[in-house]
């Protein structure tokens, strides 16, 4: 019987233990469970964020694009040129030259782009910086689309697409052997009319980006994922399609036809030809070109398909820990409440008389009592921190309601109801000017000393140490009496100096606060002891000082750091904070304090000099400083109403000149951080206008602005002879491959690193190393 006992007792402990244990265990396995919702939509959110940084660059290129359009199609020299037919022979030939004079160089302006042509079907040449063909030449010796056939087809959609405002899809290019080894290149045709009075073109800009400028814009393509950008019109401009599928237009197409054009983003998931996807669509408001991005979804998952595994996998490994624990404190518990039950255990044989039963029961008690002695040490010496902390709660005014004292004051057995109380700030004077080290050996010997008798004298009482030699008490007396708590002070602070050695005694001022019937009164109690502490502390004659009404305090008046909050409101430029400081000045001690008219003046005056002093300070000129002086000294003789306002205005105009001088110096410190930030991280490939934008939290046209107008230089120009320079370190010092040092300088392909390196030096990579 006493087995059964004891195992339903362990039976007990181990389902309590389990779930109690478990329960833990299943808020953490619930909260990570709604973790994999974070997961997934932090998966597409970081998509999106690429997607639309990648917007963000190609809609930059986009708009160089555009204004080198603009540009061309303005010249005066190329709408003279269009109307001329017969340029290629004298004496129309330095008519070419001229042309070609006036158009910009490309390798100059902007290295992101392929190149520019100009076509002029009345003389059927084809001109840009460097070249001169005729409409056959160039289609046999230059460059064709693969898709024409022949010069004919050339020519016929040469003019249909020429026609063309905007952008045209991606087309393969044959690249002739006199011009470049790289026999095919994809390229991105912009096109755009030069238009005549009679509506007719007869020329056309041609401007072509190379797909490998748009694949380094674009997001790094993941496995079997499609990248496309589509125009406003909905034509497919550029599709990256890493799927491996197989050609798909049209269904693609038709697909990203359903897209609301309203809505700047989309999202949704899509199935083609049999694969699901994620859609995630940005429509750019700058260019209204729209970037769509097709994810497998099984690519999506997979993270959260990790998750999931390392979910059940803890539950596991969860579940088995907690029955061994449970099993092993169980076993622990159960123990000692075992054995207690053994010795409660009255056998048949020893129940012959009462002494046996009656010896068990003391037993059994006894047990208990020890038992539960370490628990009720443990709370007895939490008491002293308690009253600590309840002191200084009730002398700082902590509590937010009575009934939180009431509360805390039960605990501790101090008597609230019917009660008077009031605080006791004992103080201690050095003897001796000594080191700060010997000072508070003092002062802790005085505080030691003090709580000694106080505990002697008065065990139940409240009080702390407030540090430099101050030591409160609260006294709390019968409110039958409210004069006998001052009776009982003095004979309390009588018997704590007879205690006390005399030399340290000489020393110890005891300041009487305000008597309360409240115990939440308590702290005005405690603030007019410390009033009278630092304000009447030579009084030593009698044994406490005591708070009465009739104490004058000081009359009211801005504190001393008034000069040191006016200083730091103006010269930061804080505008703000000046209007509100200089309205708090002048609500207290002008409209709700009734202050003396000596005081006024007195005040006016000391705002004054801190003025006068503050123009010594900011750098004005000659004139500006005589302006100011002028102005006081008009404001002399005026009523003081006149005086505050005109005082109060000048404050606010060196602040408002402060504030513009801090924005200035701002633009300086935002352009030299932008130089810090780029030459700190040139190999980043992401690294463009809008990431700086975003990185130093301002707008990308002023971000360009303010950089232009400080260094002189376009800020992609700067990103890109850092690059070369890095670059050219790189090929001097090392014998890294040219592949990797275009990653380690922030090119997305080693062709477009090349490109750009002979645009900037004049030479090849290799012909540079080899020099």
């Amino acid at each position: 019987m006493q087995k059964r006992k004891e195992d339903r007792v362990f039976k007990h402990y181990f389902i309590m233990y389990f779930f109690v244990l478990l329960i833990p265990m299943i808020i953490c396995c619930t909260y990570y469970s709604y973790m994999f919702f974070v997961i997934n939509e932090d998966d597409i959110s970081s998509r999106k964020n690429d997607l639309v940084h990648a917007a963000a660059r190609f809609d930059a290129v986009a708009s160089e694009t555009v204004r080198l359009a603009d540009s061309l199609v303005s010249k005066a020299e190329v709408n003279k040129f269009k109307n001329m037919t017969d340029v290629m022979a004298y004496p129309n030939t330095y008519k070419i030259n001229e042309l070609q004079t006036s158009l910009p160089d490309l390798y100059h302006d902007n290295q992101e782009m392929y190149n520019y042509f100009i076509f002029f079907d009345n003389s059927e040449v084809v001109i840009n910086k460097s070249i001169v063909y005729t409409y056959e030449q160039f289609y046999t010796l230059y460059m064709s689309r693969k898709d024409v056939g022949s010069f004919e087809n050339w020519k016929t959609e040469l003019a249909r697409e020429g026609r063309h405002y905007g952008f045209l899809p991606l087309q393969e290019y044959d690249m002739h052997k006199t011009r470049t080894s790289k026999p095919v290149d994809k390229l991105l045709a912009y096109t755009r009319p030069i238009s005549v009075f009679d509506g007719a073109e007869t020329a056309y800009v041609y401007i072509f980006l190379d797909d490998d400028v748009i694949d380094s814009n674009m997001p790094v393509p993941e496995k079997n994922s499609i990248l496309t950008i589509q125009d406003f019109a909905g034509n497919l401009l550029y599709c990256k399609d890493e799927s491996g599928l197989g050609n798909y237009n049209e269904e693609l197409i038709t697909l990203l036809e359903g897209l609301d054009e309203k809505q700047s983003f989309a999202q949704k998931k899509v199935k083609l030809q049999g694969i699901k996807y994620m859609l995630i669509s940005y429509k750019s408001e700058a260019s209204g070109l729209r970037y769509s991005y097709l994810v497998p979804n099984n690519i999506i998952n997979d993270r959260l398909m990790d998750c999931i595994s390392m979910l059940v996998l803890f539950i596991i490994v969860g579940v088995i820990a907690d029955v061994v624990l449970s099993y092993y404190i169980s076993k622990k518990n159960a123990t000692p409440i075992n054995d207690m039950l053994n010795k409660m255990s009255i056998k048949t044989e020893d129940l012959e008389g009462h002494d046996t039963v009656i010896s068990s029961i003391v037993n059994t008690v006894n047990d208990l009592v020890e038992n539960n002695t370490d628990l009720s040490n443990a709370i007895n010496m939490q008491k002293p921190y308690l009253k600590t902390a309840f002191v200084n709660r009730l002398l700082f005014s902590d509590f937010q309601n009575e009934k939180e004292i009431t509360g805390m004051a039960d605990y501790l057995k101090w008597p609230l109801e019917g009660r008077v109380f009031c605080v006791l700030l004992f103080r201690f004077h050095m003897l001796i000017d000594s080191l700060e080290e010997t000072e508070q050996r003092f002062f802790n010997t005085f505080t030691a000393s003090l709580a000694e008798l106080v505990e002697k004298k008065r065990p139940d009482s409240l009080y702390t140490d407030l540090g430099e030699g101050q030591f409160a008490l609260i006294m709390n007396e019968s409110g039958d009496d409210p004069k006998g708590i001052k009776v009982k002070s003095d004979e309390l602070v009588s018997y704590i100096k007879l205690e006390m050695p005399a030399v340290m005694a000489q020393k110890v001022f005891v300041y009487g606060g305000s008597i309360e019937k409240r115990a939440d009164k308590i702290v005005d109690s405690y603030q007019n002891a410390s009033y009278l502490c630092y304000n009447e502390e030579e009084r030593n004659e009698e044994h406490i000082i005591w708070y009465s009404k009739g104490n004058n305090h000081s009359i009211g008046y801005p504190s001393s750091d008034m000069q040191v909050k006016l200083t730091h409101f103006v010269i930061a430029g804080d505008e703000n904070g000046l209007h509100d400081y200089l309205q708090g000045i002048v609500t207290r001690f002008f409209i709700e304090t009734d202050l003396p008219v000596y005081l006024q003046h007195v005040l006016i005056t000391d705002l004054q000099i801190i003025l006068i002093r503050l123009l010594e300070i900011i750098k004005l000129e000659d004139d500006e400083y005589t302006a100011y002086y002028v102005q006081l000294e008009k404001n002399n003789n005026m009523p003081v109403l006149s005086q505050i306002t005109i005082t109060l205005n000048l404050f606010r105009d060196i602040c408002r000149f402060m504030n513009m001088q801090k924005k200035m110096r701002d633009g300086d410190m935002i352009a030299n951080g932008i130089i810090s930030y780029i030459d700190a991280r040139y190999g980043d490939p992401d690294l463009s206008l809008a990431l700086l934008a975003d990185q130093f939290d301002i707008s990308q046209p002023y971000l360009s602005s303010l950089f232009k107008q400080t260094h002189g230089i376009n800020l992609s120009t700067y990103i890109e002879n850092i690059r070369i320079e890095k670059a050219k370190d790189f090929l001097k010092t090392t014998d890294l491959t040219i592949n990797k040092i275009s990653e380690m300088v922030g090119y997305g392909s080693t062709n477009s690193f090349c490109r750009a390196f002979k645009r900037v030096t004049g030479i090849s990579t290799s012909e540079y190393r080899k020099s």
